[in-house]
C-alpha cells in the first residue's frame, strides 16, 4: 500500500447538511501492484472487511493535483490515457480541509451536490469524510470521462472552480482544501455491491470493466 485514506460516507443531498451513514466506510487507496492489493483483501483483517463491500480496481487517466500522501507526479502518471478512453469513468476529489473555511465550504458543496443529482450522466456518488484527519472526498461514477469534465466546467461546479481555485497559489487544492486534487479513472474490474440507502450494484460498471 502506497497511500490510503478512509472515511464515513454521506450520500449527496439537496438539503443543507450532509446525512452521514455511520455504518458505511470507504477506502481510497493506491497500491504498488495488484498482487499487493490481493494480499490486503485476502490476508489483512481490515482488507477482509472491505472486501465484503463494493470494490473497484481503477487505472488513472486524468489528474489535477496530487493523491494525498504521495509525492508521485499524478499528472505524468495519467499521461494521455484519457484520449482513447470510452465508457463509464470513476472520479475522486480529495483533500485536507481548512477548519477556518468549513462553513463556506459546506455552502459551496451543497450547490455541487445539487448539480450532480440533476445531472443525468452522474450515475452514482457519495461524500467521504474523516473528521479527525480533516480528510474530505467525493467518489462519483459517470457515463463517460467527458461527462465528468463537463460537470466540472459548468454550473455551480464551474463557478466554484473560478472563485476558489488558483493553481498558482496551491496546485494541490483551493480555498477550502489542500494536499489533494481531482483524479479520473478507467474501471478495470469491480466486485461486490452495496445495499440499503444509496445502493451501488456491481453491474453499474460491469460492462466496461470485465467484472469478476
Amino acid at each position: 500500500m502506497k497511500s490510503a485514506r478512509t472515511g464515513v460516507c454521506a450520500p449527496f443531498t439537496t438539503g443543507s447538511l450532509p446525512s452521514p451513514q455511520l455504518s458505511r466506510e470507504a477506502m481510497i487507496a493506491c497500491w504498488e501492484d495488484e498482487a499487493a492489493l490481493d494480499r490486503f483483501l485476502a490476508e489483512d483483517s481490515t482488507g477482509q472487511t472491505f472486501a465484503t463491500g463494493w470494490c473497484a480496481r481503477l487505472e488513472l487517466v486524468r489528474a489535477v493535483g496530487v493523491f494525498p500522501g504521495l509525492s508521485d507526479d499524478m499528472v505524468k502518471e495519467a499521461g494521455t490515457k484519457s484520449k482513447d478512453m470510452t465508457g463509464p469513468s470513476v472520479a475522486f476529489t480529495m483533500g485536507t480541509a481548512y477548519l477556518k473555511t468549513a462553513v463556506p465550504f459546506l455552502r459551496v458543496n451543497n450547490g455541487l451536490e445539487r448539480q450532480f443529482l440533476k445531472t443525468p450522466a452522474g450515475l452514482w456518488g457519495t461524500g467521504v469524510t474523516n473528521l479527525p484527519q480533516r480528510f474530505v472526498a467525493t467518489i462519483s461514477i459517470w457515463e463517460s470521462l467527458d461527462a465528468a469534465s463537463d460537470y466540472m466546467k459548468s454550473g455551480a461546479h464551474g463557478a466554484a472552480v473560478s472563485a476558489h481555485f488558483d493553481p498558482s497559489k496551491d496546485p494541490t487544492g483551493h480555498t477550502f482544501v489542500t494536499g489533494g486534487g481531482f483524479l479520473g479513472f478507467r474501471p478495470l474490474a469491480v466486485s461486490g455491491s452495496i445495499s440499503g440507502k444509496n445502493p451501488l450494484a456491481e453491474s453499474l460498471l460491469a460492462r466496461s470493466s470485465g467484472s469478476h
